[in-house]
């Protein structure tokens, strides 16, 4: 078990850091040595259709939280949406039957738009991020090697969350009361508002509500082996336009 006090002043230096990188990455950053994890990803969320941002320690986390939003399966998303954490042993096993299209995507090697950087990452333990009973996001920790944590360790990825989670909140709270600007919202690389926008012009093009609207979203970027983002933002640029063929 790791040393809580160490794990809190790990993500303490993380929020007093500079500027840049952004908090959300420095406090990736943080995790990854925390808690002795391959990478981490903290992804900000009102819903799993509705991304504020993802944040993370390396382009392969980040191309995994990708994926899982684009496809809208995976732990990432499964924690969000029960509230619980979400540990896998082997991302890429074949007999992981939870989100049979992620892992076969995953698995797909270099060429594909989920291959990672360098080495793959096999393991992963999603815990949410939340206040009482509202959810913020999810803090993601992944592994190069296939494992799930043991108890002492999820134990301590908890509290790494609940850390961070204070952490981004509390960057919102100054001392005089008002709501400090965050850049850093505006900054992720990767964006939810463009979906957000295109999301809502399917909506209008096609008359169907936004959940189908989003899935629509997500089968067109699928089918063609895009990133949602980028097909999103063809969809907002008016190069790309949603029509009867597409239901």
């Amino acid at each position: 078990m790791a040393d809580l006090t160490r794990i809190a002043q790990i993500v303490a230096e993380a929020v007093n850091g500079p500027g840049r990188p952004s908090l959300p990455e420095r406090l990736c950053v943080a995790c990854v040595e925390a808690l002795a994890a391959d990478a981490a990803a903290i992804t900000l969320m009102a819903d799993p259709g509705h991304r504020a941002g993802v944040w993370a320690s390396d382009d392969r986390a980040r191309r995994i939280e990708e994926r899982q939003f684009g496809l809208g399966e995976g732990p990432s998303v499964d924690a969000f949406r029960t509230r619980s954490p979400v540990a896998v042993a082997d991302l890429l096993s074949p007999e992981e039957v939870r989100w049979p299209v992620l892992t076969v995507d995953l698995a797909a090697g270099p060429g594909t738009p989920a291959a990672p950087a360098g080495s793959a990452l096999r393991s992963a333990y999603a815990s949410p991020l939340h206040l009482g009973t509202t959810g913020i996001g999810v803090l993601s920790l992944y592994g190069a090697r296939p494992g799930v944590p043991e108890r002492t360790r999820a134990a301590d990825i908890r509290v790494a969350a609940t850390s961070v989670t204070l952490a981004i909140v509390g960057s919102f709270l100054a001392p005089s009361g008002a709501l400090p600007e965050q850049p850093w919202l505006d900054e992720s690389p990767l964006d939810g508002v463009e979906v957000d926008q295109a999301v809502g012009t399917i909506m209008v093009q096609l008359g169907v509500p936004a959940v189908e609207a989003l899935d629509r979203l997500r089968a067109h970027a699928f089918a063609r082996g895009r990133e949602i983002d980028e097909v999103a933002h063809d969809v907002v640029e008016r190069r790309l336009r949603f029509t009867e063929e597409d239901r």
